[in-house]
Protein backbone atom coordinates (compact mmCIF):
# COMPACT_ATOMS: atom_id res chain seq x y z
CA UNK A 1 0.00 0.00 0.00
CA UNK A 2 2.83 2.36 0.83
CA UNK A 3 4.47 1.54 -2.51
CA UNK A 4 1.28 2.44 -4.40
CA UNK A 5 0.99 5.73 -2.48
CA UNK A 6 4.64 6.54 -3.21
CA UNK A 7 4.18 5.77 -6.90
CA UNK A 8 1.12 8.00 -7.14
CA UNK A 9 2.94 10.79 -5.30
CA UNK A 10 5.90 10.61 -7.66
CA UNK A 11 3.62 10.66 -10.68
CA UNK A 12 1.71 13.67 -9.35
CA UNK A 13 4.94 15.48 -8.49
CA UNK A 14 6.40 14.75 -11.92
CA UNK A 15 3.22 15.96 -13.58
CA UNK A 16 3.22 19.21 -11.58
CA UNK A 17 6.89 19.78 -12.37
CA UNK A 18 6.26 19.18 -16.07
CA UNK A 19 3.38 21.65 -16.02
CA UNK A 20 5.54 24.20 -14.20
CA UNK A 21 8.26 23.79 -16.78
CA UNK A 22 5.76 24.34 -19.60
CA UNK A 23 4.26 27.43 -17.97
CA UNK A 24 5.82 30.82 -18.54
CA UNK A 25 5.09 34.32 -17.24
CA UNK A 26 6.35 37.76 -18.13
CA UNK A 27 8.26 38.22 -14.85
CA UNK A 28 10.44 35.15 -15.36
CA UNK A 29 11.00 36.06 -19.02
CA UNK A 30 12.13 39.61 -18.17
CA UNK A 31 14.31 38.34 -15.33
CA UNK A 32 16.01 35.80 -17.61
CA UNK A 33 16.49 38.41 -20.34
CA UNK A 34 18.11 40.94 -18.02
CA UNK A 35 20.34 38.30 -16.45
CA UNK A 36 21.67 37.14 -19.83
CA UNK A 37 21.30 40.12 -22.19
CA UNK A 38 24.80 41.25 -23.33
CA UNK A 39 23.78 44.91 -23.67
CA UNK A 40 22.45 45.03 -20.11
CA UNK A 41 25.56 43.31 -18.80
CA UNK A 42 27.79 45.74 -20.72
CA UNK A 43 25.95 48.73 -19.23
CA UNK A 44 26.21 47.13 -15.79
CA UNK A 45 29.99 46.88 -16.06
CA UNK A 46 30.20 50.39 -17.55
CA UNK A 47 28.30 51.73 -14.54
CA UNK A 48 30.67 50.06 -12.10
CA UNK A 49 33.64 51.31 -14.12
CA UNK A 50 32.29 54.85 -13.58
CA UNK A 51 32.09 54.21 -9.82
CA UNK A 52 35.75 53.18 -9.79
CA UNK A 53 36.63 56.25 -11.89
CA UNK A 54 35.02 58.43 -9.21
CA UNK A 55 37.15 56.77 -6.54
CA UNK A 56 40.23 57.31 -8.70
CA UNK A 57 39.39 61.01 -9.09
CA UNK A 58 39.02 61.42 -5.32
CA UNK A 59 42.50 59.98 -4.87
CA UNK A 60 43.88 63.21 -6.33
CA UNK A 61 43.31 64.92 -2.99
CA UNK A 62 45.25 62.31 -1.07
CA UNK A 63 49.04 62.12 -0.64
CA UNK A 64 51.21 59.88 -2.75
CA UNK A 65 54.14 57.91 -1.40
CA UNK A 66 56.79 56.65 -3.80
CA UNK A 67 59.71 54.34 -3.19
CA UNK A 68 62.54 55.13 -5.60
CA UNK A 69 65.55 52.78 -5.80
CA UNK A 70 68.56 52.99 -8.13
CA UNK A 71 71.51 50.74 -8.77
CA UNK A 72 74.20 51.94 -11.18
CA UNK A 73 77.76 51.32 -12.30
CA UNK A 74 80.10 54.29 -12.79
CA UNK A 75 83.40 54.60 -14.64
CA UNK A 76 85.15 57.97 -14.25
CA UNK A 77 88.64 59.46 -14.56
CA UNK A 78 88.73 61.36 -11.28
CA UNK A 79 88.57 60.63 -7.57
CA UNK A 80 90.09 57.86 -5.54
CA UNK A 81 87.71 55.26 -6.99
CA UNK A 82 87.41 55.38 -10.75
CA UNK A 83 85.14 52.33 -11.09
CA UNK A 84 82.42 51.43 -8.63
CA UNK A 85 78.76 50.47 -8.19
CA UNK A 86 76.42 52.61 -6.15
CA UNK A 87 72.97 51.98 -4.73
CA UNK A 88 70.46 54.43 -3.35
CA UNK A 89 66.90 54.28 -2.12
CA UNK A 90 64.51 57.14 -1.37
CA UNK A 91 60.94 57.53 -0.06
CA UNK A 92 59.07 60.56 -1.39
CA UNK A 93 55.76 61.85 -0.01
CA UNK A 94 53.87 64.39 -2.09
CA UNK A 95 50.67 66.14 -1.01
CA UNK A 96 48.91 68.54 -3.33
CA UNK A 97 47.99 71.76 -1.54
CA UNK A 98 46.56 73.64 -4.48
CA UNK A 99 45.98 72.54 -8.08
CA UNK A 100 43.58 75.15 -9.37
CA UNK A 101 40.60 73.09 -8.13
CA UNK A 102 41.33 70.57 -10.87
CA UNK A 103 40.78 67.57 -8.61
CA UNK A 104 37.58 69.08 -7.24
CA UNK A 105 36.20 69.56 -10.75
CA UNK A 106 37.24 66.05 -11.78
CA UNK A 107 35.45 64.56 -8.76
CA UNK A 108 32.29 66.53 -9.60
CA UNK A 109 32.57 65.51 -13.24
CA UNK A 110 32.81 61.83 -12.40
CA UNK A 111 29.84 62.18 -10.05
CA UNK A 112 27.87 63.31 -13.09
CA UNK A 113 29.38 60.55 -15.24
CA UNK A 114 28.34 58.00 -12.63
CA UNK A 115 24.76 59.29 -12.87
CA UNK A 116 24.94 59.11 -16.66
CA UNK A 117 26.03 55.48 -16.52
CA UNK A 118 23.37 54.71 -13.91
CA UNK A 119 20.53 56.06 -16.05
CA UNK A 120 21.96 54.40 -19.16
CA UNK A 121 21.92 51.10 -17.29
CA UNK A 122 18.33 51.64 -16.09
CA UNK A 123 17.36 52.58 -19.64
CA UNK A 124 18.90 49.37 -20.97
CA UNK A 125 16.90 47.42 -18.36
CA UNK A 126 13.69 49.17 -19.46
CA UNK A 127 14.45 48.57 -23.14
CA UNK A 128 15.24 44.92 -22.53
CA UNK A 129 12.02 44.55 -20.56
CA UNK A 130 10.19 46.23 -23.45
CA UNK A 131 11.74 43.93 -26.07
CA UNK A 132 11.01 40.91 -23.90
CA UNK A 133 7.39 41.90 -23.36
CA UNK A 134 6.88 42.60 -27.06
CA UNK A 135 8.47 39.28 -28.03
CA UNK A 136 6.39 37.55 -25.34
CA UNK A 137 3.19 39.09 -26.74
CA UNK A 138 4.18 38.17 -30.31
CA UNK A 139 4.66 34.52 -29.34
CA UNK A 140 1.38 34.54 -27.43
CA UNK A 141 -0.45 36.18 -30.34
CA UNK A 142 0.80 33.73 -32.97
CA UNK A 143 0.11 30.80 -30.68
CA UNK A 144 -3.50 32.01 -30.60
CA UNK A 145 -3.54 32.59 -34.37
CA UNK A 146 -2.13 29.13 -35.07
CA UNK A 147 -4.86 27.59 -32.91
CA UNK A 148 -7.50 29.69 -34.67
CA UNK A 149 -6.12 28.73 -38.09
CA UNK A 150 -6.11 25.04 -37.15
CA UNK A 151 -9.72 25.24 -35.97
CA UNK A 152 -10.63 26.92 -39.23
CA UNK A 153 -8.79 24.21 -41.17
CA UNK A 154 -10.63 21.46 -39.27
CA UNK A 155 -13.97 23.06 -40.16
CA UNK A 156 -12.96 23.26 -43.83
CA UNK A 157 -11.88 19.63 -43.80
CA UNK A 158 -15.24 18.56 -42.34
CA UNK A 159 -17.15 20.59 -44.94
CA UNK A 160 -14.92 19.21 -47.69
CA UNK A 161 -15.67 15.65 -46.57
CA UNK A 162 -19.42 16.35 -46.49
CA UNK A 163 -19.44 17.93 -49.95
CA UNK A 164 -17.24 15.15 -51.29
CA UNK A 165 -19.78 12.61 -50.06
CA UNK A 166 -22.61 14.68 -51.56
CA UNK A 167 -20.86 14.87 -54.93
CA UNK A 168 -20.26 11.11 -54.88
CA UNK A 169 -23.94 10.59 -54.13
CA UNK A 170 -24.92 12.97 -56.94
CA UNK A 171 -26.55 15.47 -54.60
CA UNK A 172 -23.98 18.29 -54.97
CA UNK A 173 -22.20 19.56 -58.03
CA UNK A 174 -18.50 19.00 -58.79
CA UNK A 175 -18.03 22.78 -58.95
CA UNK A 176 -18.94 22.99 -55.27
CA UNK A 177 -16.21 20.49 -54.52
CA UNK A 178 -13.67 22.55 -56.48
CA UNK A 179 -14.70 25.69 -54.64
CA UNK A 180 -14.34 24.11 -51.22
CA UNK A 181 -11.06 22.52 -52.34
CA UNK A 182 -9.67 25.98 -53.11
CA UNK A 183 -10.83 27.32 -49.77
CA UNK A 184 -9.34 24.31 -48.02
CA UNK A 185 -6.00 25.08 -49.66
CA UNK A 186 -6.26 28.69 -48.47
CA UNK A 187 -6.97 27.59 -44.91
CA UNK A 188 -3.97 25.25 -45.07
CA UNK A 189 -1.90 28.21 -46.28
CA UNK A 190 -3.07 30.23 -43.27
CA UNK A 191 -1.91 27.48 -40.92
CA UNK A 192 1.49 27.26 -42.62
CA UNK A 193 1.95 31.05 -42.62
CA UNK A 194 0.99 31.50 -38.97
CA UNK A 195 3.14 28.53 -37.93
CA UNK A 196 6.11 30.05 -39.74
CA UNK A 197 5.44 33.41 -38.09
CA UNK A 198 5.31 31.66 -34.72
CA UNK A 199 8.70 30.11 -35.47
CA UNK A 200 10.12 33.57 -36.35
CA UNK A 201 8.86 35.29 -33.20
CA UNK A 202 10.05 32.33 -31.10
CA UNK A 203 13.53 32.76 -32.59
CA UNK A 204 13.37 36.45 -31.66
CA UNK A 205 12.28 35.48 -28.14
CA UNK A 206 15.28 33.15 -27.92
CA UNK A 207 17.65 35.94 -28.97
CA UNK A 208 16.29 38.40 -26.40
CA UNK A 209 15.58 36.12 -23.43
CA UNK A 210 18.24 33.50 -24.04
CA UNK A 211 15.86 30.54 -24.07
CA UNK A 212 12.88 29.21 -25.97
CA UNK A 213 9.38 30.31 -24.88
CA UNK A 214 7.29 27.76 -23.01
CA UNK A 215 4.17 26.27 -24.53
CA UNK A 216 1.84 27.88 -22.01
CA UNK A 217 2.33 31.65 -21.71
CA UNK A 218 0.38 33.35 -18.97
CA UNK A 219 -1.52 36.51 -19.88
CA UNK A 220 0.17 39.82 -19.15
CA UNK A 221 -2.22 41.58 -16.81
CA UNK A 222 -2.62 45.29 -17.58
CA UNK A 223 -5.87 45.92 -15.71
CA UNK A 224 -4.24 47.80 -12.84
CA UNK A 225 -2.08 49.97 -15.12
CA UNK A 226 -3.47 53.46 -15.66
CA UNK A 227 -1.92 56.12 -17.88
CA UNK A 228 -2.99 59.68 -18.52
CA UNK A 229 -5.60 60.26 -21.19
CA UNK A 230 -3.92 63.39 -22.56
CA UNK A 231 -0.70 63.28 -24.58
CA UNK A 232 0.83 66.50 -23.08
CA UNK A 233 0.39 65.05 -19.59
CA UNK A 234 2.21 61.86 -20.59
CA UNK A 235 5.00 63.86 -22.22
CA UNK A 236 5.40 65.94 -19.06
CA UNK A 237 5.65 62.76 -16.99
CA UNK A 238 8.12 61.24 -19.45
CA UNK A 239 10.51 64.19 -19.25
CA UNK A 240 10.52 63.82 -15.46
CA UNK A 241 11.04 60.05 -15.29
CA UNK A 242 12.68 58.88 -18.55
CA UNK A 243 16.12 57.37 -17.79
CA UNK A 244 17.28 58.06 -21.35
CA UNK A 245 16.46 61.75 -20.97
CA UNK A 246 18.09 62.05 -17.54
CA UNK A 247 21.23 60.37 -18.86
CA UNK A 248 21.59 63.13 -21.47
CA UNK A 249 20.95 65.86 -18.90
CA UNK A 250 23.66 64.57 -16.56
CA UNK A 251 25.96 64.18 -19.55
CA UNK A 252 25.60 67.91 -20.28
CA UNK A 253 26.54 68.73 -16.68
CA UNK A 254 29.55 66.40 -16.87
CA UNK A 255 30.83 68.09 -20.02
CA UNK A 256 30.31 71.57 -18.52
CA UNK A 257 32.44 70.59 -15.55
CA UNK A 258 34.98 69.20 -18.01
CA UNK A 259 35.47 72.77 -19.29
CA UNK A 260 36.27 73.94 -15.75
CA UNK A 261 38.74 71.07 -15.39
CA UNK A 262 40.65 72.16 -18.48
CA UNK A 263 40.67 75.80 -17.36
CA UNK A 264 42.44 74.68 -14.17
CA UNK A 265 45.59 74.16 -16.24
CA UNK A 266 46.01 77.95 -16.33
CA UNK A 267 46.40 78.06 -12.55
CA UNK A 268 49.55 77.34 -10.50
CA UNK A 269 50.17 74.18 -8.50
CA UNK A 270 51.55 73.98 -4.99
CA UNK A 271 52.72 70.67 -3.48
CA UNK A 272 54.11 69.66 -0.13
CA UNK A 273 57.10 67.33 -0.67
CA UNK A 274 58.94 65.26 1.96
CA UNK A 275 61.93 63.05 1.10
CA UNK A 276 64.13 60.64 2.97
CA UNK A 277 66.78 58.48 1.33
CA UNK A 278 69.99 56.52 1.72
CA UNK A 279 73.05 56.27 -0.63
CA UNK A 280 75.87 53.72 -0.60
CA UNK A 281 78.35 56.36 -1.89
CA UNK A 282 78.74 59.96 -0.78
CA UNK A 283 78.96 63.00 -3.04
CA UNK A 284 82.65 62.40 -3.57
CA UNK A 285 82.15 58.82 -4.69
CA UNK A 286 83.64 57.38 -1.52
CA UNK A 287 82.30 54.12 -0.16
CA UNK A 288 80.49 55.85 2.65
CA UNK A 289 76.75 55.33 3.28
CA UNK A 290 74.90 58.60 3.79
CA UNK A 291 71.30 59.48 4.52
CA UNK A 292 69.39 62.65 3.72
CA UNK A 293 65.90 63.97 4.42
CA UNK A 294 64.10 67.10 3.29
CA UNK A 295 60.73 68.80 3.74
CA UNK A 296 59.49 71.67 1.62
CA UNK A 297 57.02 73.24 -0.77
CA UNK A 298 57.15 72.93 -4.53
CA UNK A 299 55.55 75.66 -6.67
CA UNK A 300 54.88 75.16 -10.36
CA UNK A 301 53.32 77.54 -12.84
CA UNK A 302 53.28 76.73 -16.52
CA UNK A 303 54.22 79.66 -18.76
CA UNK A 304 53.87 78.05 -22.17
CA UNK A 305 52.62 74.68 -23.39
CA UNK A 306 52.41 75.24 -27.13
CA UNK A 307 48.73 76.28 -27.10
CA UNK A 308 47.65 72.91 -25.72
CA UNK A 309 45.56 74.33 -22.86
CA UNK A 310 43.60 76.64 -25.13
CA UNK A 311 42.92 73.79 -27.55
CA UNK A 312 41.70 71.43 -24.82
CA UNK A 313 39.33 74.10 -23.49
CA UNK A 314 37.88 74.58 -26.98
CA UNK A 315 37.55 70.81 -27.30
CA UNK A 316 35.73 70.58 -23.96
CA UNK A 317 33.36 73.38 -24.99
CA UNK A 318 32.51 71.52 -28.19
CA UNK A 319 31.80 68.41 -26.14
CA UNK A 320 29.20 70.45 -24.24
CA UNK A 321 27.55 71.30 -27.56
CA UNK A 322 27.62 67.64 -28.56
CA UNK A 323 25.95 66.68 -25.27
CA UNK A 324 23.23 69.29 -25.83
CA UNK A 325 22.62 68.00 -29.35
CA UNK A 326 22.29 64.46 -28.01
CA UNK A 327 19.78 65.70 -25.46
CA UNK A 328 17.75 67.37 -28.21
CA UNK A 329 17.84 64.14 -30.23
CA UNK A 330 16.65 62.16 -27.23
CA UNK A 331 13.83 64.67 -26.71
CA UNK A 332 12.70 64.22 -30.30
CA UNK A 333 13.00 60.43 -30.19
CA UNK A 334 11.06 60.17 -26.93
CA UNK A 335 8.38 62.55 -28.16
CA UNK A 336 7.97 60.63 -31.43
CA UNK A 337 7.87 57.23 -29.73
CA UNK A 338 5.38 58.41 -27.13
CA UNK A 339 3.11 59.98 -29.75
CA UNK A 340 3.11 56.87 -31.93
CA UNK A 341 2.57 54.47 -29.03
CA UNK A 342 -0.10 56.65 -27.40
CA UNK A 343 -1.99 57.04 -30.68
CA UNK A 344 -1.78 53.28 -31.25
CA UNK A 345 -3.07 52.66 -27.75
CA UNK A 346 -6.03 55.04 -28.02
CA UNK A 347 -6.89 53.76 -31.51
CA UNK A 348 -6.83 50.16 -30.30
CA UNK A 349 -9.09 51.09 -27.39
CA UNK A 350 -11.64 52.40 -29.88
CA UNK A 351 -11.23 49.46 -32.24
CA UNK A 352 -11.50 46.61 -29.74
CA UNK A 353 -15.23 47.08 -28.88
CA UNK A 354 -16.09 47.44 -32.58
CA UNK A 355 -14.09 44.38 -33.61
CA UNK A 356 -15.47 42.40 -30.68
CA UNK A 357 -18.98 43.25 -31.84
CA UNK A 358 -18.05 42.11 -35.35
CA UNK A 359 -16.69 38.86 -33.92
CA UNK A 360 -19.79 38.23 -31.79
CA UNK A 361 -22.09 38.96 -34.73
CA UNK A 362 -20.07 36.63 -36.96
CA UNK A 363 -20.27 33.93 -34.30
CA UNK A 364 -24.05 34.29 -34.10
CA UNK A 365 -24.35 34.21 -37.90
CA UNK A 366 -22.17 31.10 -38.03
CA UNK A 367 -24.35 29.36 -35.45
CA UNK A 368 -27.54 30.45 -37.20
CA UNK A 369 -26.30 29.24 -40.61
CA UNK A 370 -25.38 25.88 -39.08
CA UNK A 371 -28.87 25.54 -37.58
CA UNK A 372 -30.48 26.58 -40.87
CA UNK A 373 -28.31 24.07 -42.73
CA UNK A 374 -29.59 21.32 -40.46
CA UNK A 375 -33.17 22.05 -41.61
CA UNK A 376 -32.19 22.49 -45.26
CA UNK A 377 -32.37 26.28 -45.52
CA UNK A 378 -28.62 26.82 -46.06
CA UNK A 379 -25.97 25.12 -48.14
CA UNK A 380 -22.62 23.94 -46.86
CA UNK A 381 -20.98 26.75 -48.79
CA UNK A 382 -23.13 29.24 -46.89
CA UNK A 383 -21.92 27.68 -43.66
CA UNK A 384 -18.36 27.94 -44.94
CA UNK A 385 -18.79 31.61 -45.82
CA UNK A 386 -20.00 32.26 -42.29
CA UNK A 387 -17.05 30.31 -40.92
CA UNK A 388 -14.60 32.41 -42.94
CA UNK A 389 -16.27 35.61 -41.79
CA UNK A 390 -15.90 34.45 -38.18
CA UNK A 391 -12.27 33.48 -38.80
CA UNK A 392 -11.33 36.88 -40.22
CA UNK A 393 -13.20 38.79 -37.50
CA UNK A 394 -11.48 36.70 -34.83
CA UNK A 395 -8.06 37.39 -36.34
CA UNK A 396 -8.78 41.13 -36.43
CA UNK A 397 -9.97 41.07 -32.81
CA UNK A 398 -6.91 39.15 -31.61
CA UNK A 399 -4.62 41.50 -33.51
CA UNK A 400 -6.26 44.59 -31.96
CA UNK A 401 -5.99 43.14 -28.45
CA UNK A 402 -2.27 42.51 -28.77
CA UNK A 403 -1.60 45.81 -30.54
CA UNK A 404 -3.22 47.57 -27.59
CA UNK A 405 -0.96 45.77 -25.11
CA UNK A 406 2.12 46.36 -27.24
CA UNK A 407 1.33 50.06 -27.48
CA UNK A 408 0.86 50.26 -23.70
CA UNK A 409 4.19 48.46 -23.21
CA UNK A 410 5.90 51.04 -25.44
CA UNK A 411 4.33 53.96 -23.57
CA UNK A 412 5.40 52.60 -20.18
CA UNK A 413 8.94 51.87 -21.42
CA UNK A 414 9.36 55.41 -22.78
CA UNK A 415 8.16 56.85 -19.48
CA UNK A 416 10.62 54.55 -17.71
CA UNK A 417 8.15 52.69 -15.48
CA UNK A 418 7.62 49.43 -17.39
CA UNK A 419 9.43 47.11 -14.97
CA UNK A 420 7.64 48.70 -12.01
CA UNK A 421 4.23 48.59 -13.74
CA UNK A 422 4.57 44.88 -14.53
CA UNK A 423 5.49 44.19 -10.88
CA UNK A 424 8.76 42.58 -11.90
CA UNK A 425 11.19 42.23 -9.00
CA UNK A 426 14.85 42.49 -9.94
CA UNK A 427 17.48 41.86 -7.30
CA UNK A 428 20.91 43.46 -6.99
CA UNK A 429 20.03 46.51 -9.08
CA UNK A 430 21.90 49.67 -8.05
CA UNK A 431 19.85 52.11 -6.01
CA UNK A 432 20.07 55.78 -6.91
CA UNK A 433 19.87 56.65 -3.19
CA UNK A 434 23.17 54.82 -2.65
CA UNK A 435 25.00 57.00 -5.19
CA UNK A 436 26.68 60.32 -4.52
CA UNK A 437 24.13 62.87 -5.63
CA UNK A 438 24.95 65.01 -8.64
CA UNK A 439 22.42 67.75 -9.31
CA UNK A 440 21.27 69.08 -12.67
CA UNK A 441 21.61 72.83 -13.01
CA UNK A 442 19.23 73.12 -15.98
CA UNK A 443 15.47 73.17 -15.47
CA UNK A 444 14.12 69.99 -17.06
CA UNK A 445 10.75 71.69 -17.44
CA UNK A 446 12.15 73.77 -20.32
CA UNK A 447 14.70 71.29 -21.69
CA UNK A 448 12.33 69.63 -24.16
CA UNK A 449 9.33 70.85 -26.19
CA UNK A 450 6.00 69.79 -24.74
CA UNK A 451 4.07 69.31 -28.00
Amino acid sequence: MKFIFLTVSVVLLTSSMTYAQETDDISSAIYDAIETNPEVQANWHTFYAAKHSLRAAKAGNKPTVDLVANSQYKDRNYGSDTEFSSNDVEVVLTQSLYNGSKVKHEVNRFRQVQMVRYFEFINSVENTARETALAYLDVQQYQALVKLANDNLNTHEKVFSQIEESVSAGVSRAADLEQINGRLALSESNVITDTNNLYDVSARFLRIVGRQPKDNLQTISTQGIVIAKELPVILEQTYRTSPAFFATMHNIEAEKIGVKTQKSNYKPQLDFVARYGSQSRDQFGLNNTITEGSVGLQFRYNLFRGGRDKATIKQAQEQVNVAKDLRDKTCRDVRQNIQIAFNEYTTSNRLIPVLNQHKLSSSRVKTAYKDQFDIGQRTLLDVLDAENEYFESSRAYIDAQYRQKQALINVLAEIGILVKSLNVTLNNLPNINDLEKAHIQSDIQYSCPKN
